[in-house]
C-alpha cells in the first residue's frame, strides 16, 4: 500500500493502486513507482517487461507526489526488469517522471513519444462561457433534449459522491444493454473490469473523490456518467444511456449537465473524457475545448537485444501513427 502525503491526487493513491491490483494484477514498487511485472512475446520468445499499473481503463500515471526521485531510478528499474523493457504509459506533461525521463536520454536507451490524447473541457469560465464554445447544432440538440426529457417528461439529474448497495449494478446493466453490450466490452462483461470498478467506486466515495452524474425518469436509470476527481480536474471514466431514448440525445444532455456541475464545484478546473489512443472518438471532441497530449516513455536494456527491441517498438509506432492518420482522414 502506498503511503502519501495527504491532498494527493485520488489517482495516485493506493485507494487507486489498491483497487487497480485487485482487479487486474499484483503490483510492485520500484523506486516509489507502482508498476506490473509481465512476459511478452517477441517471435518464438516471451521477454520480461516491467510496465506501468496502466491499462485502457487509467487515467493519469505519476510517481507518487512524496516520493523522492532518485537519479538512480532508472538503473533500478531496469534491474527490476530483468533484461526486459520498461514501459511507463499515461504521463502527462507535468508529471515528475517524464522530466525526469527527458534527462535519462544522456545516460540510456529511452524513448518517448505521445501515446494518447486526452479530450478536455474548462470549466473556469463557467457553463455558459462553455456552452457558448460548442457549435450551433450541439447547442440545439442540448436545448431540444433538455425540453423533451427534462420539460415534457419531467427527468431529474443530479451528481452523487456516495454509492447505494443498488446503484453500480444498476450502471453495468445499462451500460450492458446498449452497444458496449452487443460488442461484449461493457463493464458486466468482464469480472476484472467489474471489480476494478466496484472496488474504486467505494473507495473514491470514501476519499470524496467520487461524481456519479446521473438522469432519472422516475425510478428508471436513463443515463450515467462515472467520474472520479484527481486533483483539480474529474475523470470520466464511464458513460451510457438508454438508446431507446437516442433520438432526444440523453449522453448528451447528462455531459452537458455534468459540465454545469463541474463549473459550479470549485474543487474543479477540467472535466476530462479520457482517451487510449491517438483517435479520440468524435463525441468526446464535441464537449472539449482541446485535447491534452499523454506520453509514454520506454526504458531498454543495454546491448543488442536493447536496441533491437528499440528498432521494433520504433517501427510498430510509425506504422500505428500511419493507421491513425488514415483513421482521421476517413
Amino acid at each position: 500500500m502506498l503511503t502519501l502525503a495527504p491532498g494527493a491526487p485520488f489517482h495516485l493513491q493506493h485507494g487507486w493502486f489498491d483497487s487497480w491490483s485487485a482487479a487486474f494484477g499484483v503490483t510492485e514498487q520500484v523506486g516509489g513507482v507502482t508498476m506490473v511485472r509481465e512476459r511478452v512475446g517477441v517471435g518464438p520468445l516471451a521477454l520480461p517487461r516491467l510496465r506501468s499499473a496502466t491499462n485502457p481503463h487509467s487515467v493519469r500515471f505519476d510517481i507518487a507526489p512524496d516520493a523522492p526521485l532518485d537519479d538512480d531510478l532508472p538503473r533500478r528499474l531496469l534491474a527490476a526488469a530483468r533484461g526486459g523493457v520498461v514501459r511507463i504509459d499515461y504521463l502527462d506533461a507535468e508529471a515528475r517522471l517524464l522530466g525526469a525521463a527527458r534527462d535519462w536520454v544522456t545516460t540510456h536507451r529511452v524513448s518517448i513519444g505521445a501515446h494518447a490524447l486526452s479530450p478536455v473541457a474548462d470549466c473556469r469560465s463557467g457553463y455558459p462561457a462553455w456552452l457558448a464554445r460548442r457549435s450551433k447544432r450541439i447547442r440545439q440538440r442540448l436545448r431540444t433534449g433538455e425540453a423533451m426529457l427534462i420539460g415534457q417528461r419531467g427527468m431529474r439529474f443530479e451528481v452523487r459522491r456516495d454509492v447505494a448497495p443498488d446503484l453500480l449494478p444498476r450502471l453495468f446493466a445499462l451500460e450492458r444493454a446498449g452497444w458496449k453490450g452487443r460488442a461484449g466490452t461493457a463493464i458486466a462483461d468482464d469480472r476484472a473490469t467489474g471489480t476494478f470498478y466496484t472496488l474504486l467506486a467505494a473507495r473514491a466515495a470514501a476519499a470524496g473523490a467520487l461524481r456519479l452524474a446521473l438522469l432519472w425518469e422516475g425510478e428508471r436509470l436513463v443515463a450515467f456518467e462515472y467520474g472520479v476527481l484527481g486533483g483539480r480536474r474529474l475523470f470520466l471514466l464511464k458513460v451510457a444511456y438508454d438508446e431507446e431514448l437516442a433520438d432526444y440525445s440523453p449522453g448528451y444532455l447528462t455531459a452537458a449537465l455534468h459540465v454545469a456541475a463541474c463549473c459550479d464545484d470549485p474543487a474543479i478546473d477540467w472535466y476530462d473524457k479520457l482517451g487510449n489512443g491517438m483517435t479520440p472518438a468524435p463525441y468526446k471532441l464535441r464537449f472539449a475545448d482541446g485535447c491534452d497530449t499523454l506520453y509514454r516513455v520506454t526504458l531498454y536494456p543495454r546491448g543488442p537485444l536493447g536496441a533491437a527491441w528499440q528498432t521494433a517498438d520504433a517501427a510498430r509506432a510509425r506504422a500505428k501513427a500511419w493507421r491513425d492518420a488514415r483513421r482521421a482522414a476517413a
